[in-house]
């Protein structure tokens, strides 16, 4: 007797501009998208208007990112890895990929660092708004969706 091995859901994060979207492959092979109410240039309301941004932009994008995710959170099951499409790419500056949660609050660490004026973290990372509105939403999804990866795709 032959048994079928169950496929995994699979799960991508389209960062856009304005808005992004997840797609949520089922194993029955029919897919759920969402639409979510952020991108690199609409993070915190509106862009980052600083490079690198703010204590105070940061505070305010991870509120706009945190309640959309919330709302998304019933619908995604738990641990499952994250895929990400996004511009630009965090593989860019942090190399690795796939990107533990680790290496994503690490480099999360540096951005807030960078932002509170350190300049040992300002030579370490990107100073560019989309490169941090990206890795903002990465770590709030990794962090509260309990993904513990992100594998990067163009």
């Amino acid at each position: 007797m032959i048994q079928r091995i169950p496929q995994q859901s699979i799960l991508l994060l389209e960062i856009g501009k304005t808005s992004s979207r997840v797609w949520l492959g089922q194993p029955d092979g029919t897919t759920l998208e969402y639409l979510l109410a952020f991108g690199c240039d609409a993070i915190q309301p509106g862009p980052f208007r600083h490079s690198p941004p703010t204590p105070l932009e940061l505070e305010r994008a991870i509120m706009v990112v945190e309640d959309e995710l919330m709302r998304l959170a019933p619908a995604i099951p738990a641990g499952l890895p994250l895929t990400l499409r996004a511009e630009p790419s965090l593989t860019d500056v942090l190399g690795d990929n796939p990107l533990e949660r680790e290496q994503i609050e690490q480099a999360f660490g540096q951005l807030a660092a960078m932002a509170e004026g350190d300049p040992l973290a300002a030579s370490l990372l990107s100073r560019d708004e989309h490169f941090a509105a990206v890795l903002l939403i990465v770590r709030e999804w990794l962090h509260h969706l309990a993904s513990e990866s992100v594998l990067i795709v163009e």
